[in-house]
């Protein structure tokens, strides 16, 4: 009768099977899934499902096998096989400097405590010429609050270390030992499969401990031949801030680690002061976007734009930065400052071997405003930009880049330990 009748079987997950977990609970991979035992089987959401597994951090490699149902060969067995790799580390070191002395390390860390993915990290590092008895960091975080996916974690810290003040044009005009000490705890609320918001509360002091060379603030204290932001260096510079930070995340990285597609667009603010006590009142607004494009087989064009802008009476250490290893290459750590904040970053990453990828790239941006406090560096809105070349390793001990970069001043050479952006 000119008719046509299509016969539709929908496969659903007849069960979901792991392999290759040994220390990892069950719990904690199968947690990071969008599918479940009873779905119509998607294979997005199979995909979805591997990438937020390897985005756990906790293997090597993460493969799915789809085996025919048992009780119906229609539907599907969906095989998850892992391979995991060590969460754990310890470190042990020592250094020598004239400045600092003879000084010691000792690190602890484990990214999957007891199988339960719960982080922890302590860090501590002792003896030199600076107090470094005090020197050290505790962090904890529980990933999973509830079927949500809520985190909480916190940080409580305490270090001394030399620091080094430049100018705008990249010279060193004080030396001297800066002590940071305090706590934060972060909330962190999952809004959608790739939204999420973070709430951090915390409260910090820092402390001038002793002078090394160059600028001495405490001289300028007692100094009544000098204008009053000379005298008031210290005060306006130095103290305790409490505050709020908000930032909510958008992130579709098809991994994290080492992104090939996707995005991440994250827009934060800084409420201190203003009602929370402390020794400053500022807001602060900073907007990231990173886009990643694959190119070819292997090869991503990586891009990173940000821009912040600030209002308040906000102290040296709080002040927007740009220059060194992480996103103005080519200038000295921390050399350009102020409450206003543009940046833009392209990289072109490609392979070279196993764990070792090259990059090409080019860094411009610039950070200016708010300075009025600090008599020895004279703002600029000029442009500053550089280019270069690296690598990126992976090790055992985490991933290290090599950056070789020239900018206005001549060329820069930055190690680093930490992934990419």
């Amino acid at each position: 009768e000119g008719t046509l009748h299509l016969a539709i079987s929908e496969p659903r997950i007849e069960n979901i099977n792991l392999r290759g977990n040994t220390k990892i609970k069950n719990k904690v991979i199968m947690r990071e899934l969008r599918m479940k035992k009873g779905d119509i089987f998607n294979k997005n959401a199979a995909s979805r499902s591997i990438q937020r597994v390897y985005n756990t951090g906790y293997f090597e490699d993460v493969n799915v096998r789809l085996l025919p149902g048992q009780r119906n060969p229609k539907d599907v067995i969906v095989e998850i096989d892992v391979t995991e790799q060590k969460t754990g580390s310890v470190t042990i070191g020592a250094g020598y400097s004239d400045s600092d002395g003879l000084v010691g390390i000792l690190g602890l860390a484990e990214t999957n405590l007891r199988g339960t993915g719960d982080k922890a990290n302590i860090s501590w590092e002792f003896g030199g010429n600076t107090d470094t008895n005090k020197n050290y960091i505790f962090s904890y975080t529980h990933p999973y609050l509830n079927d949500a996916g809520d985190s909480i974690g916190f940080n409580i810290f305490d270090r001394e270390s030399e620091y080094d003040d430049y100018n705008e044009k990249g010279d060193s005009v004080a030396e001297y030992d800066r002590r940071t000490n305090g706590f934060n705890i972060t909330y962190g609320r999952v809004r959608s499969e790739y939204v999420s918001d973070y709430v951090t509360l915390e409260t910090k002091r820092t402390k001038y401990t002793d002078y090394d060379s160059g600028y001495n603030y405490r001289d300028w204290q007692n100094d009544p031949s000098l204008p009053s932001k000379y005298r008031n260096y210290l005060d306006n510079n130095f103290g305790r801030t409490n505050s709020m930070t908000w930032s909510h995340v958008f992130d579709n990285r098809d991994n994290v680690y080492d992104p090939t597609k996707g995005k991440r667009l994250s827009f934060t603010g800084t409420w201190a002061g203003h009602g929370m006590g402390g020794d400053f009142d500022y807001f602060k607004f900073i907007a990231e976007n990173r886009l990643y494009y694959k190119v070819g087989r292997a090869h991503v064009i990586a891009v990173r734009l940000m821009g912040g802008i600030a209002t308040g009476d906000m102290p040296y250490n709080d002040l927007f930065t740009l220059g060194g290893a992480d996103n103005l290459r080519g200038y000295e750590d921390d050399e350009f400052r102020g409450n206003k904040m543009y940046e833009a970053t392209v990289e072109y990453r490609y392979p070279i071997a196993k764990k070792i990828q090259g990059v090409v790239f080019t860094d411009l941006g610039n950070a200016w405003g708010g300075v009025e406090n600090i008599p020895w560096y004279h703002e600029n809105n000029k442009l500053h930009y550089s280019g270069g070349l690296g690598f990126r390793i992976t090790t055992p001990i985490g991933p290290i880049r090599l950056d070789y970069a020239v900018g206005q001043d001549g060329g820069k050479f930055h190690f680093s330990f930490g992934g990419k952006f």
